[in-house]
């Protein structure tokens, strides 16, 4: 037999059960990044808890602190039409400390249709909580470069 919690996982749908364990924060952090490179933003917003925030730490259009999913996909889904699509986030590592922080190594790259790219680093610090996001912290490489390609 099998005890489950009542509650569905948000990385798969699938009930939490005694026998399938819980789902680990890089699992989270991950089905976060699978959302948005598939562009389910009601997938990712899902993974969101409802006050979660965005830190994009940077002087740009985007930089300050997004709050609540709603305005958090409101910031991706702004930066995805200003690049017509192009935006790719690559997580190269992630790394979790098991007490609900992961770590991410990310390569960002995008075009605009003016015909300026960005291509570089960034690291992410992700905050789960109860199997989803409280918090997100997104530092870039070349902060001059993210803000000249975002102005």
């Amino acid at each position: 037999m099998t005890a489950s919690t009542g509650t569905a996982s948000p990385v798969t749908g699938s009930p939490v059960t005694a026998s399938t364990g819980t789902i680990t924060d890089i699992d989270v952090t991950r089905a976060v990044f699978g959302a948005f490179a598939c562009g389910d933003l009601a997938a990712l917003g899902d993974l969101l808890h409802a006050d979660a925030t965005w830190h994009h730490h940077n002087d740009d259009r985007f930089g300050g602190i997004h709050r609540g999913a709603d305005a958090i996909i409101a910031y991706l889904t702004e930066s995805v039409l200003l690049t017509s699509g192009t935006l790719h986030a690559e997580p190269r590592s992630v790394m979790a400390d098991g007490q609900g922080h992961v770590a991410v190594l990310v390569r960002l790259s995008a075009s605009r249709p003016d015909g300026r790219t960005m291509d570089g680093p960034q690291v992410v610090l992700v905050t789960v909580e109860g199997g989803r996001v409280r918090a997100i912290e997104q530092f870039v490489g070349d902060p001059a470069a993210v803000a000249a390609f975002w102005a």
